[in-house]
Order: C-alpha cells, then structure tokens, then sequence
C-alpha cells in the first residue's frame, strides 16, 4: 500500500504497532489496517480505519472514531454502514504482484500444500484433508500435536519466497476463521495465491464465488473435498484454465493500486481529501 500511495505522489511512513503513536507533522491522514489491535486516532488528522480481518473484535464505536471506514467484506459494510455515523464502504484485500508472481521451482514437489499456523486449533480445512484419500504438504507452527510428522514440512517459509511455494504446487487450500467466514471476509491468501496463477480449493464462502467469478473451487463435506482433489489432480487442463483465469481477475482488479484508486475517489467524494 506504501507503494500504491507514492506512486500517486504521497509521501508516505510506514508504522508498525510499536510506532503508531510517533510523532511527525508531515502526516495529514492515518490509514489504520485493523487486524488484531485497536488504534486511537489523532482527531487533528483525516483518519481511515481498514478492517481487513477479524471483525468481531471490532466494536461500532470503534469505527464511529474514524472520518470513513473501509470493510474487507461487502456483506458485513451494509450491516455496519446502517448501524454508525461514519461513512462505511466495502474494500476487499487485494496482492501486491510485485511480490506474488508467477514463479516455479523444480526442488518444491507439493502436489497438495496448506501454508499457515495453528493457532492453537486443528484448522478445519486441514482436519477434512487429512480424512481423504491424499497426501498434504503443511508449513506452519504448531502442527505437531495435530498432524504426523511426515505431512509437515517447514515451520515457516519467508514472505519473498511464499509465491514459489504457490507457483509450484498443485492445488493450494485456503480456509477462514469462523468469524471471517459468517461475515463473507475473503482471505488475503486467495488474492496472493491467484496472483501467483495457483489453483485453489477453499472452504465455503459467498465471496470467493462471486469475486473470482467461479475460479476458485469450495467443498461443504470431506467426501466432496476428496472427490474434487482426485478430478482435479486428474485434469491439469481445467486446473490450469481456471487458475489463469483467477490470475487475470485479480491482476486486474485487486492489486494495492486498484485499492488506494478507491481510498482516493472516496476521499474526494466525501470532501475529505
């Protein structure tokens, strides 16, 4: 996003949580991308709110601190728009195909692969696939109280390299928390992994339909999960053809440069910029 905005003309510093509250006078707009922890808006600045993940743990009266919100699901906008006094507006994750591209590796053989922590919990996806008839590749911490050693291959694999991983596997799975889930908050992961021209089957979820116009496959039970892996592992061509398709999509309309596009045009709409 830091780049999305310069290349618009912004200048633009990048605070972690540790630095939020650091003081510099340049800055006339905080944009706040909400996960996990709440920030306290500077009301002498134009402040965004971006919740991208984990809804629940944001309140209605966090949302009215902010001049406009942004929610990562279209769904859950409309609910929270007729409930606040500040403007709401859906704005999906998106990718940065600077850094998830299209990129193979001949040493990378995971014919299935799931990337991602535990958490604490046997995450749902890898619990049904570990019930079919396949083999899965898991990277990620954690997994050792919940899966057999032999399927987990990596603790963690570094940002630069993640597009390989996508590129090279056969079938990438995606899933969502619960809360993300009910609310129709697509993964990050959908939009990197498509960006990188990876095949994907994920758990159910409105979005991932209608956002990728059908090029991402879901399964609602393990025997549908097992049955869609054996025909797709089986035909490369309908694979493929539905992951390029995925690609051009969000090449074409969910990139960091699509998303500060929106955040600006609705700035001036509302007279804020």
């Amino acid at each position: 996003m830091k780049k999305a905005f310069e290349k618009k003309g912004f200048y633009v510093l990048l605070h972690e949580r540790e630095d939020w509250y650091s003081i510099d006078d340049k800055v006339d707009i905080n944009v706040v991308l909400r996960g996990v922890v709440d920030f306290r808006p500077s009301y002498d600045k134009i402040n965004i709110l971006w919740n991208i993940s984990h809804p629940d743990m944001v309140s209605l009266e966090e949302y009215d601190k902010y001049d406009i919100s942004f929610i990562a699901s279209e769904k859950y906008a409309k609910i929270i728009n007729n409930k606040i006094n500040t403007p709401v507006l859906p704005l999906f994750q998106c990718t940065d195909p600077s850094v998830f591209y299209h990129e193979e590796c001949d040493e990378l053989e995971d014919e299935i692969l799931f990337v991602g922590v535990t958490r604490g919990v046997f995450r749902e996806i890898v619990r049904d696939v570990m019930e079919t008839d396949h083999n899965v590749s898991v990277y990620g911490m954690g997994w050792e109280k919940f899966i057999d050693k032999e399927n987990i291959k990596g603790k963690f694999i570094p940002n630069k390299d993640l597009h390989k991983n996508y590129s090279s596997c056969k079938i990438l799975l995606n899933d969502h928390w619960e809360d993300m889930k009910i609310k129709d908050f697509p993964s990050n992961r959908l939009f990197d992994a498509l960006a990188c021209g990876t095949f994907i089957i994920s758990d159910q979820i409105p979005s991932a339909i209608s956002l990728f116009e059908g090029n991402i496959i879901t399964y609602d039970s393990i025997d549908d999960l097992n049955n869609k892996l054996e025909y797709f592992l089986a035909n490369d061509e309908e694979r493929e053809k539905l992951s390029k398709k995925g690609q051009e999509i969000v090449l074409n309309n969910h990139t960091f440069d699509n998303r500060v596009d929106t955040i600006l045009k609705c700035l001036k709409d509302l007279s804020l910029e």
